[in-house]
């Protein structure tokens, strides 16, 4: 196997103290990653508290000073980065392993068959999350678990501007040809209804605010 590029790698955080720490356990014991950088996105509860506890050399945390969105999270999390593949991952993962990174840098960093790679979730370890299971199936170019070369990103102003939709802006910044999609089974993410706690109205509000930003996206495209 090719030497990993150096690779650093964003995780965008918004009210994620409940979750982080099972991303960041894994991510702090992998040799080979020298930097991840946590971008707390103006949280309201103790993410900054709890993502402290593993800053270290690797480790990093930065913070907006309010909530700027997924997109303005993502573009802070690019300019602090000080490598030139990225990859992103979600502060909510469930299950995340060394093997589930090195699936989604293998295209991109080793075969070198791709610009972007988009990991998503085996559909069977979503169990009764169906929403999501929909969207992994349907519209991956929204996956949140991504490696993507600096060079190959939108402009980072409109990554902003789209906030929810910032994902699929970056995918179809990236030819078809040159994204691959690859599976990651065992890896799942905790369910906006289990961040609301049995809200179930809160928790679709925000999924309705998240896939809103997404269409405009979409609408914006077919106008160009």
């Amino acid at each position: 196997m090719k030497k990993t590029p150096p690779v650093s790698i964003i995780i965008k955080a918004y009210n994620e103290a409940d979750n982080i720490s099972a991303v960041l356990s894994v991510l702090k014991k992998i040799d080979w990653i020298d930097e991840v950088i946590v971008v707390n996105d103006g949280s309201a509860d103790d993410t900054v508290g709890v993502t402290k506890k593993f800053v270290d050399k690797k480790i990093r945390l930065v913070s907006n000073p309010k909530n700027l969105g997924m997109g303005g999270a993502m573009v802070t999390g690019v300019k602090t980065a000080k490598h030139n593949l990225l990859l992103f991952l979600d502060a909510d993962l469930v299950g995340l392993t060394e093997d589930h990174i090195l699936e989604i840098l293998a295209p991109i960093a080793f075969t070198e068959k791709a610009d972007l790679v988009l990991g998503v979730f085996g559909l069977k370890d979503l169990k009764h999350d169906t929403t999501t299971k929909i969207a992994n199936r349907f519209l991956p170019m929204i996956a949140g678990q991504r490696a993507i070369w600096r060079k190959s990103l939108p402009p980072l102003k409109e990554i902003t501007a789209s906030k929810f939709g910032a994902d699929l802006l970056i995918a179809k910044s990236v030819s078809k040809s040159r994204r691959v999609v690859v599976k990651l089974p065992g890896l799942s993410q905790v369910t906006k209804e289990q961040k609301a706690k049995g809200d179930f109205a809160k928790a679709w509000k925000a999924r309705y605010k998240m896939y809103k930003e997404v269409i405009k996206v979409l609408i914006e495209e077919k106008k160009d």
